[in-house]
């Protein structure tokens, strides 16, 4: 199994550098904010410091089935909610209930390393879905179900996407839907990044087709909208006749998330609206700053329409996105994500995160644009 890029490039700069700008690492800028912070204490002096089902506490389930509801017209009784503590632990579960040895997963390319990684793990094999720049990095549903065989299982889809930025249209969730249906296969579909959408809308396959949802398990968290990547904290609303196995599989893999953090996601999913509409208007605003700037040093990029990611286009260069993110570390002492570590389609690119402190952003995309005019013109 792979070393994951953005943790390889982490640990290649580790204790060589003091002056690195860090655009590698999905990391929202900001910290958790205090309505949040201050639910997690009082839940503490409540006393909320125990164990908690596997499935998770109520009220925290409750809110997530309210949230459902909310953005997505979706009815999910929380009895089909399931607490994780982060949405790799609930991707985890998910394949965990679902593959057997030999089977197949369809994975996004480019698209997040832990797909595969988890898919092996499982000794399951994961098989690359293209999505091409051409298309804007939406998936052609022909070339999905060329892929499709007697061992396909399942199909991961994660829509707003990492590291592209896509927002799937429900046209294309509508013929995924469709194509899943005739190949009787599970759809996982990952929804961490759906509050950061800036052009188009987020779309929950359970209010496609909500009689398809006894093959949908619909993942998101906490770490990306809310800001809470170290709190460890996601969900998931999952197929009625899966929820007795998946908390079994639960309790010796992560057993529960921790009560008080429960408690702290429950706040942030009833009263962090406003929190939402902030960091969404701050993303959009780095968005286009990181547009802007690369455009200026005349750095080809693909423009996201969600997310915290932008993919630039690194192939004038002539080199692998590997060997550029690595000369770019030493050279410049910038860090960036290889875009091979994503799958084969990322093999021209590099990932950038537009996330976090402004002037940072600014000096690490003028040294990457200095360098990337050098190379380009040897």
């Amino acid at each position: 199994m792979k070393t994951n890029v953005v943790r390889q490039i982490m640990m290649e700069a580790a204790g060589k550098f003091t002056d690195v700008i860090e655009l590698q690492i999905g990391e929202p800028g900001g910290d958790t904010p205090a309505f949040i912070i201050e639910a997690a204490k009082r839940a503490l002096d409540e006393g909320h410091t125990h164990y908690t089902e596997n499935a998770g506490c109520r009220v925290l389930r409750e809110a997530v089935a309210t949230r459902m509801d909310r953005k997505y017209g979706v009815k999910a009784d929380p009895d089909r909610v399931i607490i994780s503590p982060g949405a790799v632990a609930s991707l985890h579960v998910a394949l965990l209930s679902l593959v057997d040895v030999g089977e197949e997963v369809l994975v996004p390319d480019p698209g997040y390393p832990n797909y595969e990684g988890l898919v092996f793990l499982l000794n399951g094999q994961p098989v690359f879905y293209p999505t091409r720049k051409e298309r804007n990095f939406i998936p052609d549903i022909g070339e999905m179900e060329a892929r499709i065989t007697p061992n396909t299982k399942a199909i991961i889809v994660n829509s707003p996407n990492n590291p592209t930025g896509a927002v799937y249209p429900r046209e294309t969730w509508e013929q995924l839907l469709d194509l899943a249906e005739r190949h009787d296969l599970y759809v996982i579909s990952d929804e961490i990044y759906d509050e950061m959408v800036y052009e188009g809308e987020a779309v929950c396959p359970l209010a496609v087709r909500p009689d398809l949802a006894e093959r949908i398990i619909s993942i998101n968290g906490f770490s990306k909208g809310y800001l809470m990547t170290g709190w460890r904290l996601a969900y998931m609303v999952v197929p009625e006749h899966l929820v007795t196995l998946m908390c079994k599989l639960q309790e010796p893999t992560t057993t529960c998330a921790a009560a008080f953090t429960q408690m702290a996601g429950a706040a942030a999913l009833n009263d962090g609206q406003e929190a939402l509409a902030a960091m969404r208007d701050t993303c959009r605003r780095q968005r286009d700053l990181a547009c802007s700037l690369l455009e200026q040093y005349r750095v080809p990029y693909v423009k996201p329409h969600a997310a915290m990611y932008i993919l630039v286009d690194i192939s004038a260069t002539g080199m692998t996105s590997a060997a550029f993110a690595r000369e770019l570390l030493y050279e410049r002492h910038v860090m960036v994500a290889p875009g091979e570590g994503f799958g084969p389609g990322g093999c021209d690119f590099v990932r950038i995160c537009f996330a976090g402190d402004a002037a940072r952003l600014e000096e690490g995309l003028r040294r990457l644009g200095e360098f990337f005019a050098a190379k380009a013109q040897r």
